[in-house]
C-alpha cells in the first residue's frame, strides 16, 4: 500500500517532484511520462504507474527498491540543478529525512 507524500523522479532528467497526495496526483497525471517515472513512496517503497488497458485507470504497482543512497544522489543533483550549492553535505539516514530536504527545498 502506497504511503503519502511521494517522491518522482523523471527520466533523464535530474529534477524531483514532491507529490502530497492522490488528489495532486491525478492534476499531474496528465503532464507525466508514467511509463518511465520512479517513484518512491514515504515508507521507502518503490512504485511504477500502470495503466489498465481497457479501462484506461492506473493503479500503483511496487517495483524494485532504490537504496536510500541512490535516492540521496537524487536529491542532490535536484538540488543542484535549482541552484542550491553545497549539495554534496546534504544526507540522510531515513527516508523521513529525504523527505523533509525535498520539502524544504520546495520552499526555497
Amino acid at each position: 500500500m502506497l504511503h503519502w507524500p511521494i517522491l518522482v523522479k523523471h527520466p533523464d532528467d535530474n529534477q524531483l517532484q514532491l507529490i502530497e497526495d492522490i488528489e495532486q496526483w491525478q492534476d499531474e497525471l496528465p503532464l507525466l511520462d508514467t511509463r518511465s517515472v520512479v517513484i518512491i513512496d514515504s515508507q521507502s517503497q518503490s512504485y511504477r504507474w500502470q495503466v489498465q488497458p481497457l479501462t484506461a485507470a492506473g493503479e500503483f504497482h511496487l517495483s524494485a527498491p532504490h537504496s536510500l543512497a541512490s535516492i540521496i544522489d537524487w536529491v542532490r543533483l535536484h538540488a543542484s540543478q535549482n541552484g542550491h550549492c553545497c549539495t554534496a553535505k546534504l544526507g540522510a539516514n531515513n527516508i523521513s529525512r529525504v523527505f523533509e530536504i525535498l520539502k524544504y527545498l520546495e520552499e526555497r
